[in-house]
């Protein structure tokens, strides 16, 4: 057991003020600050309170999702050294580790920081973890690797975020393909590779309350120009974003402050004055695997990389919340393994990749706790139990969910992949899931009763982008009965659940229509 009285980490200087956060921190463990200010200091040390103030949770930042064996032998190590209670992989790419007491969260962002693992702006109000397509450079079909890209627009913010008050929680994403997993399309600012080898550019857009779709601002984009879009997206908000009303301090709102011409126009002021001072052109390299494949298989969770005789394994914790002594098995498994390295993913899985046909399937046969269908692969938040701001228990739903399914015996595909969030905030990204919820609450006999609000058909996938539609609230006691009947009937019918839903929404609509909540 590891004392709070234990020697610090040895960081080489106090580099990112962690003093303030331990002061703080000190504070609040006696009482003298509450839960909102302790929240708006802790956060940009990437560091929050769990419900209940007692435990604590630190938010490691992995540009691109992105994890070398090394950072997975430190983060193994952290979690042994400060008995993590839970690990979870956040719609960001980030890993959060749960559980932990007050001193133990200092001293982990600090010493995590001091090893490259980077916590700082983590949370708060600061810019959250640059997301790219997590198999950037080894997926067949990719347009082209956008990883290293999104490892340059890490840092610049990180560069910046003491010195700039940017948009509140400002997201940016790299999408390899139209596929779009990191959401590009609507973010604060987003790549969309293309095959000719440049970027369509979105801004302004963002999920949570009043979402908006991103606006196009720059088509066929020169990717060693990144960096300029990324300043002109930053100096219009600092010249037009609202800093009087902390909860529209967001790049969407300008959609409606400046309407949606209105911010094309601003945006590319700023990126034409940028351009013109110059001197932020990058120049990458693609991330390769530099070794040679040989045989094949043909498990279930392997699948083929666009280099010859390479392999991904894909594996999927149940919520996104691995054993916390998962990722010392993974990495004692790939240890020696040339150039593997793990990938996190927007949807919560994680991705094992440049596998040979063997290690392929030694990395299958660790990793064979996770889900075993689409629908067991539902995104959800940590929910209620654990944040501050959750109104429901989002990961105890999916437990639910999940038993209900198996109990059903449901084959894969039958039900979709749903997302679920424990409140407004959509870290579960609720409104772009094909079948979203959102923690709320109906009134029943006049009283407050637990719910869900449910979201129909959303799209992530470039060109075919929508939110998905609101249905109603239901009851969170009723979610499981309303599926596993949406089940049923896609069973009988012989489909899966795309071709089900599309051939007859009505059919759908019938069933939710049982159990949406009449206030």
């Amino acid at each position: 057991m590891r004392s709070e009285s234990d020697k610090r980490p040895e960081t080489g200087g106090d580099r990112y003020g962690f003093e303030r956060l331990r002061e703080a921190n000190a504070r609040f463990g006696l009482g003298e600050i509450g839960v909102k200010e302790y929240k708006g200091i802790s956060g940009r040390y990437g560091s929050y309170a769990q419900k209940g103030r007692k435990a604590h949770m630190v938010r490691l930042r992995l540009a691109g999702g992105a994890i070398s064996k090394e950072k997975l032998r430190f983060i193994a190590d952290l979690i042994a050294k400060y008995e993590v209670g839970m690990v979870h992989i956040t719609t960001c790419q980030a890993i959060q580790l749960h559980g932990l007491s007050g001193g133990q969260a200092c001293d982990l962002a600090e010493e995590a920081c001091a090893n490259g693992i980077i916590t700082i702006g983590g949370g708060g109000d600061y810019p959250r973890n640059v997301t790219a397509s997590p198999l950037s450079g080894v997926e067949i079909g990719e347009s082209f690797d956008v990883l290293p890209y999104a490892r340059e627009a890490e840092r610049y913010l990180l560069s910046i975020v003491d010195n700039v008050k940017l948009p509140r929680k400002l997201k940016v994403g790299f999408s390899n393909s139209v596929a779009n997993e990191t959401h590009a399309t609507f973010r604060d600012l987003g790549f969309l590779a293309k095959p000719n080898g440049t970027f369509d550019v979105y801004s302004a857009g963002g999920l949570g309350n009043e979402p908006k779709m991103g606006i196009l601002v720059a088509e066929d984009a020169d990717p060693s120009k990144m960096l300029y879009h990324l300043k002109a997206m930053v100096n219009v908000f600092v010249k037009h974003g609202d800093y009087e009303n902390r909860a529209r301090a967001r790049t969407r709102y300008m959609q409606d402050s400046l309407g949606r011409e209105g911010y094309v126009n601003a945006y590319r002021r700023e990126l034409y004055a940028v351009l013109e001072q110059g001197g932020m052109d990058i120049a990458v390299e693609g991330i390769s695997a530099y070794k040679e494949g040989c045989g094949t298989t043909e498990g279930k969770r392997a699948h083929p990389q666009k280099q010859d005789g390479l392999y991904y394994v894909s594996y999927h914790p149940i919520g996104g919340d691995p054993k916390p002594s998962k990722l010392e098995e993974i990495y004692e498994t790939i240890r020696d393994m040339p150039h593997v390295e793990l990938r996190t993913s927007p949807d919560q899985t994680l991705y094992v990749i440049n596998c040979t046909a063997e290690e392929a399937e030694k990395v299958a046969s660790v990793t064979g706790d996770g889900a075993e269908t689409l629908f067991e692969s539902s995104v959800s938040c940590v929910g209620a139990e654990i944040c501050q701001q959750g109104l429901r228990d989002s990961r105890g739903l999916l437990d639910e969910l999940v038993c209900m399914s198996r109990r059903n015996g449901f084959a894969d595909g039958v039900l979709p992949r749903v997302n679920i969030s424990g409140c407004g905030s959509s870290c579960g990204t609720h409104q772009a899931g094909v079948i979203g919820f959102q923690g709320t609450s109906v009134r029943d006999d006049g009283k407050s009763v637990p719910a869900f609000s449910v979201f129909a058909d959303g799209s992530h996938t470039a060109g075919e982008e929508r939110f998905g539609k609101s249905i109603g609230k239901i009851k969170d006691i009723d979610i499981p009965l309303f599926l596993e009947d949406v089940g049923k009937a896609v069973s009988a019918a012989g489909k899966d659940y795309r071709s089900w839903f599309d051939s007859d929404r009505e059919a759908f609509m019938e069933i939710a229509r049982k159990y949406v909540a009449e206030e």
